[in-house]
């Protein structure tokens, strides 16, 4: 079985430079459009945050 890397994004694969684990992180500052997180495959969602480069994407189309 693998276990899921909460530092890589859910949807494109690349780092997500997520620090909430470490305290304060810009995750915490931004909002993620209810649509994106509906794209995060069933098994990952809740464990990894989606990117900056992928919730800038889907904002700005």
């Amino acid at each position: 079985m693998n276990k899921l890397n909460d530092k890589i994004c859910p949807l494109c694969g690349q780092p997500n430079y997520c620090k909430a684990h470490e305290g304060d992180c810009w995750c915490n500052k931004v909002k993620v459009p209810k649509e994106l997180i509906e794209k995060v495959p069933e098994d990952k969602k809740g464990k990894a945050c989606i990117c900056k480069a992928c919730i800038d994407k889907y904002n700005n189309g």
